[in-house]
């Protein structure tokens, strides 16, 4: 999950997060997990279990969550039409070509791993984001960028225009209280 914007900061000492997305997390209710979130390292299991926390917590104020979650599931769609794109496939082709372009490169054991992590997740209502096996995962496609460039340049680029779309989403979060005010 992106939830860390490039606004928020982090205190080594208090954790204390200030910026307009973590206002908005606030007002939502969500503060509590969002923090726990910020700065965590995704490797280590309290981090893991943080992550899911603040899923859970967000879905279950989902009308007041509805914009992020929105630009959450945006962000997931734009990322497939890409990978559709530079595979070259059609959606129902989707996972076989994807599963032949990883396993062609160094990262196949990695991808593997990662792949079988998911399906057990999946069976267990669980999510195969913020774990060690993507983590390792990430880890090999960057140190074998020659091969899995495309791939990381899809990654990045829905990462960026995430932020971007948050950013946005705080500002007209801030700006909704004035224009009411005005009225």
């Amino acid at each position: 999950m992106g939830i860390m914007s490039s606004t928020d900061q982090v205190s080594s000492k208090s954790k204390a997060v200030k910026g307009p997305l973590h206002v908005f997390m606030k007002k939502g209710g969500c503060e509590e997990s969002y923090t726990a979130c910020v700065g965590c390292d995704a490797q280590k299991d309290e981090c893991r279990e943080a992550f899911s926390m603040l899923e859970k917590c967000m879905k279950a104020r989902s009308d007041y969550f509805e914009p992020y979650l929105a630009l959450e599931n945006a962000r997931a769609e734009v990322m497939l039409r890409e990978i559709d794109a530079f595979l070259h496939a059609k959606p129902k082709d989707r996972d076989e070509m994807f599963t032949k372009f990883m396993i062609r490169g160094d990262c196949k054991e990695a991808f593997m791993a990662w792949n079988d992590f998911c399906k057990e997740a999946k069976k267990n209502n669980k999510s195969c984001l913020h774990t060690p096996t993507m983590d390792t995962l990430f880890k090999c496609m960057k140190a074998h960028s020659d091969y899995y460039h495309p791939l990381l340049t899809v990654f990045k680029n829905a990462e960026e225009h995430f932020k971007k779309e948050i950013k946005a989403l705080d500002t007209r979060e801030g700006a909704e209280p004035d224009a009411d005010a005005n009225r």
